[in-house]
């Protein structure tokens, strides 16, 4: 009985972990989807699409706008001085918000599997002394210097960024950045594998 009450807690705590983000995404979603939705329905309104569409009308203009938004503002970021405002907000946001870092890097990895941009930030092992240390590669420059960011076990998030001599990395060409953060959650279980 004990055990299956341990069982029941573990489940529940790891439901709440799962869920909280899902939640706050959504409620954001809701609030952002009510404010174009509402503009879209007095234009609805102006040109009497409601009245041809009815209610549906607001969501299609709601929609229309949200795409377009997005859309101009992937032209907007290239100028500096917006780049450099969106910079200061994304500080602000990751110092009032828990979890934003965290969530922002999970939705820029899942665009950039979908648009296909390649990933500088490939797996290796660190020459740590007489040791090997799972990293990642952040990037190279010619001079033959790398930064790497080292992960502190057993989170994949959390750890040390160094400027290292390309000469002491070890490249895994045939590991995936995900098998190795699942190793380091594991604290280094099936590291021996990599290649």
């Amino acid at each position: 009985m004990e055990k299956f009450l341990h069982q029941l807690q573990k489940n529940c705590i790891s439901g709440i972990i799962l869920l909280l983000p899902l939640v706050v995404f959504f409620m954001i979603l809701e609030k952002v989807w009510g404010f174009f939705r509402k503009y879209g329905d007095k234009v609805s309104h102006i040109l009497h699409l409601d009245k041809i569409l009815g209610p549906v009308g607001s969501d299609i203009l709601g929609g229309l706008f949200l795409i377009l938004l997005i859309y101009f503002s992937g032209y907007l970021v290239r100028l500096s001085f917006l780049k450099k405002f969106a910079d200061w907000v994304d500080d602000k946001l990751m110092v009032f918000l828990p979890g934003y870092e965290k969530n922002k890097k999970l939705a820029e990895e899942k665009l950039a599997h979908k648009v296909a941009k390649p990933n500088p930030n490939l797996p290796i092992l660190l020459k740590y002394g007489e040791y090997w240390q799972p990293a990642h590669l952040i990037e190279e420059n010619a001079d033959g210097n790398a930064v790497v960011f080292v992960p502190a076990a057993p989170s994949k998030d959390h750890g040390q960024i160094y400027v290292v001599s390309a000469s002491n990395i070890r490249r895994l060409p045939e590991t995936t950045l995900g098998s190795l953060d699942e190793s380091i959650k594991s604290l280094g279980k099936g590291i021996l594998g990599f290649k």
